[in-house]
């Protein structure tokens, strides 16, 4: 028999913080959830672990980002309106992004407009973003709902064969379960092979185009940037090509 245990990230809802999100280029609402380590077995936990830091999620596109709870004056418990949440949490945020929230404001109001090396930047730091974001992701084990569901399905199908060849062909028991253990094992690796282009599929690219819808990008720009971050070998230029980056701007456009 095989143990599972070890230590896993245990994530736990802390409170709401107003803050800069550079995929939304403003001032959002954010949720703060603790990251604990806790001891699990089975990967079961029974406490919120061991403080190792927190993060803080948008509540508006859904960005995870790292945060120091130091730089906030305080955690407010409810979500409130933007302003209140800002005055009470964070009343330096537009001091703290006065050059975010001014590279924002001109690319909402011009957004061709903008010079080449601006543009290149802007494009490269949304890149950046969510280049960083996939590599969190790869670094931590977290099954999405499709591997868990497909768990549930093979024990489900294991128990329902188990229990037919009971009734109807007991001598066949043995090697029946093991066929219908391997099945339900096949069907869970496929859903964990799956679950990083589900990743992409809907956390990095729709971030991706939001970020970059405002700038209007040309084919050739991101051609451009996608190389830069080949030749510094980050995952997602390998990952995800410039046309898929394209076709979800043209996605969330429609």
């Amino acid at each position: 028999m095989i143990f599972v245990w070890g230590r896993k990230p245990v994530y736990t809802h802390a409170g709401y913080v107003a803050d800069y999100c550079p995929v939304c280029r403003a001032a959002r609402a954010f949720t703060v959830q603790r990251i604990g380590m806790a001891w699990h077995v089975y990967y079961v936990t029974v406490s919120k672990g061991e403080l190792a830091g927190y993060q803080r999620t948008c509540c508006d596109c859904g960005m995870v980002l790292p945060m120091e709870v130091g730089h906030y004056s305080h955690l407010s418990p409810e979500q409130l309106p933007l302003v209140q949440l800002e005055q009470a949490t964070n009343p330096h945020l537009s001091i703290r992004h006065a050059d975010a929230l001014a590279a924002a404001a001109r690319l909402r109001e011009a957004p061709l407009m903008l010079d080449e090396s601006e543009r290149r930047r802007q494009i490269d730091a949304a890149l950046r973003l969510q280049a960083d974001a996939l590599e969190v992701y790869d670094a931590t084990v977290r099954l999405d709902r499709e591997v868990w569901w497909s768990i549930a399905g093979a024990f489900a199908f294991c128990a329902v064969v188990l229990a037919a060849l009971k009734q109807q062909a007991p001598e066949n028991l043995d090697n029946g379960f093991i066929i219908a253990f391997f099945l339900g094992l096949g069907a869970v690796g496929w859903q964990l092979s799956q679950m990083g282009e589900r990743f992409l599929r809907r956390e990095i690219l729709p971030k991706l185009a939001r970020s970059l819808a405002p700038l209007q990008p040309r084919p050739a720009e991101i051609d451009e940037a996608f190389e830069r971050l080949r030749e510094q070998g980050r995952k997602l230029a390998q990952r995800i090509d410039s046309a898929r980056v394209q076709q979800a701007i043209a996605d969330l456009r429609n």
